[in-house]
């Protein structure tokens, strides 16, 4: 197999008395004659008219900047540059895209080289573009395309968002390129008697420049395997044979559970069988990572999709389990491979009990001032609209700890205060708030923008508290406030509601179109809030609260993001609600367990 690649040469080669040494060479600079282009990056997408034999190349001075680029070597070849002496940085590689994509016919090729430009000289040095991502070819052997009724091998990476690609027989098959990751081959094959059944084979320790070849033929006997590597040349070339048998076997396989802190989803198939399987003998299996026992757990079927589904509840948060599917009838029993996962960590909400406080010069924030050095707050209120920039002429902290008024004998509450703040004669309604995020800017004598969400390593499914409430009439309304609702004159309400977002919320209360859709923003994937009738006057007594989190996508996500609110206005976004309003909130705690689905 010879290996593909490019040399790219720049004459930069250095220039003596007795040989190619110029007598118009100015002392003071370097030269450059070049003989490549220099490169120019497009995107993460493929051109649609990529070649990727077309070298583009960029060349970087010593603190990274580019000097000069252009997307074909080629129309700057014989020309000389002339560069201040110094190091330099040659990058070269194909041009339209960079690899980070899975397709048909799509090599990408790279390179690069350092030199150093000495004033008065000339100097040469070669760029070798070698195959940056991996090549992989499917090849079906006759006699496998004679024995089977359909058979097809799908790719995946093991880097999100990288698209499998998939090679089925009696296609014409080209060769595919992947990003540098590992790979997954998966052979799924239906048999002359209609049964099908499939198998994965992992493809580890991949680098570029490796072509992988995986070749499928007829075993005598067995199921897929009998994997054999040999390497050829200096692409480093893997042929793997994949022995398949054209009998059917009984396989069973699991999927990658969804695990939460307390509970996992799971969920199980039958890849083939030799005789019919009775769906009221299957059964989950389930154990913690060094347990000899295995425990049981209902596998529950569904005719439509033929998967088995089931919830393992009890589980301990931060914790590795296995689980199998597995089949057990008169004399015959079966078991699929065991896939591990890892509960969730069932976090505690940061400062819930309200009791750490920290003023920062003007400035209240829920959170120790340990805390607040280390890595800032995890809450964050109206209080920096009212105390920093413009808002430093009102100086009020609408949100602060109270001790007086608590849920419990020690410690302290918040207090969130609604009121109107008013400076040299401008002034808004202002209702106190808390919420998990920060805040961002003042918006002029308007609003503000903030940042709601803090990062999180949980789902919950519900979140647990005490409120304490004293309602004033509505004195001020916005001319935004919803029609019909929080009319002058009436109850004011208080609000809290709970999201898990995949990204945090920046709410801009000058504009409306960024208030929170939780039911049609696909950013949150779970909400809740609390009703409007609990949402009222408590006659100076605690009550506790509990608001169920509703699950739009259950979906393993790589990051949650944690967002709670609570105003003393429940329209306060809205610059409405009454001066009278006080709301005290103490002993927030989330709750885990299996949430409520939509």
């Amino acid at each position: 197999m010879k290996q593909l690649y490019f040399i790219l040469t720049l004459l930069l080669t250095s220039l003596v008395a007795t040989s190619c040494q110029r007598d118009d060479l100015n002392n003071d600079i370097g030269y450059l004659r070049i003989q490549v282009g220099t490169n120019s990056y497009v995107d993460t997408k493929i051109a649609t008219d990529y070649n990727p034999k077309q070298i583009a190349l960029q060349i970087l001075n010593s603190t990274g900047d580019v000097i000069e680029s252009t997307d074909d070597w080629e129309t700057l070849a014989g020309e000389q540059l002339q560069l201040a002496p110094g190091s330099y940085t040659i990058q070269a590689s194909s041009n339209g895209f960079d690899g980070s994509e899975s397709g048909l016919d799509i090599p990408y090729y790279a390179g690069s080289q350092q030199v150093t430009i000495e004033a008065g000289k000339e100097v040469t040095a070669d760029i070798v573009c070698t195959l940056a991502n991996v090549k992989v070819t499917v090849n079906f052997e006759q006699s496998f395309i004679d024995a089977f009724q359909a058979a097809s091998t799908t790719v995946t990476s093991a880097l999100s968002g990288v698209n499998p690609l998939s090679f089925t027989m009696g296609e014409t098959l080209k060769p595919a390129y992947f990003p540098v990751a590992d790979l997954t081959a998966t052979i799924s094959v239906t048999n002359k008697a209609g049964k099908t059944f499939s198998q994965d084979t992992p493809i580890t320790d991949v680098k570029a420049r490796k072509h992988y070849i995986l070749n499928y033929k007829i075993a005598e006997m067995g199921t897929i395997g009998g994997v054999n590597v040999s390497v050829n040349g200096t692409e480093t070339v893997y042929t793997f044979t994949f022995n398949v048998s054209t009998e059917t076997t009984t396989s069973l396989a699991v999927e990658r559970a969804n695990a939460w802190s307390n509970f996992a989803y799971i969920q199980g198939s039958i890849l083939s069988s030799e005789t019919p399987l009775d769906p009221t003998c299957m059964f989950f299996e389930y154990q913690t990572e060094n347990s000899e026992e295995w425990q049981k757990a209902t596998a529950l079927y569904d005719e439509t999709t033929e998967l088995f589904t089931g919830t393992l509840s009890g589980l301990n948060p931060s914790t590795t389990y296995n689980y199998r599917l597995s089949y057990s009838k008169d004399d015959e029993s079966y078991s699929s491979d065991v896939v591990s996962f890892k509960t969730e960590i069932g976090a505690a909400l940061p400062n819930g009990n309200m009791d750490s406080w920290y003023k920062n010069d003007k400035t209240w924030y829920p959170v120790s001032a340990i805390d607040y050095s280390a890595s800032g707050s995890f809450w964050d209120s109206s209080n920096p609209a009212t105390t920093t920039g413009a808002g430093a002429l009102v100086n009020v902290n609408p949100t602060q700890g109270n001790s007086t008024i608590v849920h419990t004998p020690s410690g302290q509450s918040a207090e969130l205060k609604s009121q109107y703040a008013s400076a040299f004669g401008i002034g808004k309604f202002a209702a106190g708030s808390l919420y998990t995020g920060k805040f961002n800017s003042l918006v002029g004598t308007n609003g503000a923008k903030i940042d709601f969400g803090k990062e999180f390593k949980s789902r919950p499914s519900a979140l647990h508290g005490w409120f304490h409430y004293t309602s004033g009439k509505i004195d001020y309304r916005g001319e935004n406030t919803p029609e019909g609702a929080a009319l002058k004159g009436t109850d004011d309400l208080f609000s809290i509601y709970i999201a898990i977002a995949k990204a945090p919320h920046q709410l801009d209360n000058t504009n409306l179109s960024t208030f929170f859709d939780f039911e049609n923003d696909d950013n949150i994937i779970a909400y809740g809030e609390l009703p409007e009738a609990e949402a009222k006057s408590t006659n100076n007594e605690w009550k506790d609260f509990t608001i169920p989190l509703k699950y739009k996508d259950i979906t393993p996500q790589t990051k949650f993001y944690l967002i709670i609110v609570c105003s003393s206005s429940k329209y306060g976004d809205y610059f409405t609600g009454s001066t009278n309003s006080v709301l005290y909130i103490d002993d927030m705690e989330l709750v885990y367990g299996e949430p409520a689905l939509e």
